[in-house]
């Protein structure tokens, strides 16, 4: 790729990697910062190269580049998901960027090698590019980012409980997404399965917080096995906390919630900063308009 002049990237590369729901966060964007699916985003090195191109959007780059910054595939050269969360931290918000950073690293439960690129890669890619625009926020916001994600629902869940009060969440410290807890013999006859993998897991407490979907968990079969695993897991010495998608839409009952899984792990939440109310909207106004 010595002779590379251009190269696919932010959205455009970042649709390319297939981050999941992409285009639900892209919908929630200022109207300013969303691309359309019309719109293909090249960058190119030299600013006589910047020229104007029918449908798309070009930018330049005259950086140095660490080598895994761009790929090759298929004889087209892509930014690679880490150089993708770069640069649109030139672009996006902060939230925006936790949580495509928290899709960035989902992965079906037990399948971490399915990730486009998990919190430990982003780290070594923002280590070699210190100076870079974007690299501060990038930063930032990968100190809220977490692996293991399964949905969108569960992303953000995770960044309305465990966010601090300054970005809008509760304070609930970092959970594990998606843990696995091996189950007893009895357990896995009755489930057919060795493993239960809980939404949110807090480790210290034993506590585990179920997201339960309208599309999901609404009918009486599923229902019926919401049950079976919580007694499953608190035969493990696991609790449960189930929680719904009304009470994450509905302000109320998610603060409800919010205190009560605080009191079961030891917290007490005090939101002392006048930031929370706006940056509480905020987090809110990423939450997709249909529930899934």
């Amino acid at each position: 790729m010595s002779s590379m002049k251009e190269f696919i990237s932010h959205v455009s590369a970042a649709r390319y990697w297939g981050v999941p729901y992409l285009e639900g966060i892209e919908a929630t964007l200022p109207a300013g910062a969303r691309r359309g699916e019309a719109a293909r985003e090249i960058t190119v090195f030299k600013p006589g190269q910047r020229y104007a191109r029918k449908g798309c959007i070009v930018h330049l780059c005259e950086s140095s580049l660490p080598k895994d910054a761009v790929v090759e595939r298929k004889g087209q050269c892509i930014a690679s998901p880490p150089f993708v969360f770069l640069q649109l931290a030139t672009q996006w918000d902060l939230l925006h960027l936790i949580l495509l950073g928290l899709q960035m690293g989902s992965h079906p439960p037990g399948k971490p090698h399915k990730t486009k690129a998990g919190v430990r890669r982003l780290e070594a890619f923002l280590e070699k590019t210190d100076g870079h625009r974007g690299h501060k926020r990038a930063v930032r916001a990968l100190k809220y980012v977490a692996n293991g994600s399964n949905s969108i629902m569960e992303s953000l869940t995770y960044m309305m409980l465990s966010l601090p009060h300054s970005l809008g969440g509760y304070g609930l410290g970092k959970p594990l997404l998606n843990h696995g807890i091996p189950l007893g013999s009895a357990a896995q006859k009755r489930l057919g399965q060795k493993w239960c993998f809980v939404d949110l897991y807090y480790e210290d407490a034993r506590l585990a917080v179920e997201y339960d979907s309208f599309l999901l968990h609404s009918t009486p079969e599923a229902q019926s096995r919401d049950m079976m695993r919580a007694s499953a897991l608190e035969a493990q010495g696991v609790q449960t906390l189930r929680f719904g998608t009304y009470q994450l839409y509905n302000k109320e009952a998610c603060e409800e919630f919010a205190h009560n899984l605080a009191a079961r792990i030891g917290k007490q939440i005090r939101i002392r900063t006048a930031k929370f109310p706006s940056a509480h909207d905020a987090l809110r106004a990423l939450l997709p308009q249909r529930p899934l």
